[in-house]
């Protein structure tokens, strides 16, 4: 089985601000925790950049993950058997990956006065909220993006693997995005009732619905390792070497690389819901910057 590498998004993510190259804390909810937004590549109706690479998926479907079980209805077809995912399909995907994550984070995101400036007020305002583990930062380096996707709930006995396409051929994805309600200014979620829609090829179908607009359903992260160390330990002139500024302590600095290969999972936790935390967290950093 392929390596999964993408974490996915049940209900889509505006597409508006998610780009390759994004710094966030919260890989649960990429739009939350002021994110650093990367600029590089903002406009997807241009090519890729030289850094990038961008491959049209038509007819595409992707495994989004398993039905929680208190979303399962309590009449269910006696027909049904086998476990419920959640599935997102779309005549026009694109995937759109960094080619070399490793290079990108040295010669574009730390050439960047602004992704530096972010970085360093974020790690002295988690060294300054010590003993609380600092949060981690990830980046983002692959996106799935759907125009008008299809949300489907289904039962099936094939394996399907969140982060990983869904085990249809073209004519089942077809027949999916057929069943689909019908399409709104805002996201309707329903079931319309077609001739043979409501069982596809290895599944059966409960719920659909359409979310207009273009949204990203699964995005890869990598992580951004970051070490503290006193301020002797400074190398003017070395990109991967910030300047931190923590009130009442000896100065320090911190290295930053990025884990090339080291991806968020479906099933980590994600930042710690803690809010009195992060109101703590934000606000320092925004007295640090």
């Amino acid at each position: 089985m392929p390596q999964v590498t993408y974490v996915t998004y049940t209900r889509g993510v505006d597409a508006k601000h998610l780009h390759l190259g994004n710094l966030v804390h919260d890989f649960k909810d990429p739009l939350n925790l002021e994110p650093y937004v990367e600029k590089a590549y903002t406009d997807l109706s241009e090519p890729a950049p030289a850094w990038a690479r961008s491959r049209a998926l038509d007819n595409f479907a992707l495994t989004l993950g398993e039905t929680p079980e208190d979303e399962e209805k309590e009449e269910e077809d006696e027909e049904v058997e086998g476990n419920k995912y959640l599935v997102a399909a779309a005549a026009k995907s694109t995937q759109l990956e960094i080619d070399d994550p490793e290079e990108f984070f040295e010669k574009i995101t730390l050439k960047s006065d602004k992704a530096k400036k972010w970085l360093a007020s974020h790690i002295s305002a988690a060294e300054s909220l010590q003993p609380h583990a600092p949060p981690q930062i990830w980046m983002a380096t692959g996106l799935i993006l759907m125009t008008h996707a299809t949300w489907t709930n289904l039962s099936s006995k094939q394996t399907f693997t969140p982060g990983l396409p869904a085990p249809f051929d073209p004519t089942g994805v077809t027949a999916i995005r057929r069943s689909s309600v019908s399409e709104h200014i805002r996201p309707v979620i329903g079931y319309e009732e077609k001739e043979d829609t409501k069982h596809i090829p290895g599944a059966v179908i409960h719920e659909t619905g359409k979310y207009p607009g273009t949204r990203g359903w699964a995005i890869r992260w990598e992580r951004v390792d970051t070490k503290v160390m006193s301020a002797e330990k400074w190398k003017g002139g070395v990109d991967n070497q910030l300047m931190l500024n923590i009130p009442k302590m000896f100065p320090k600095i911190a290295i930053v690389e990025l884990q090339e290969g080291t991806y968020a999972q479906n099933a980590d936790k994600g930042s710690e819901d803690d809010d009195n935390y992060w109101d703590l967290f934000i606000d320092l950093v925004e007295e640090l910057e």
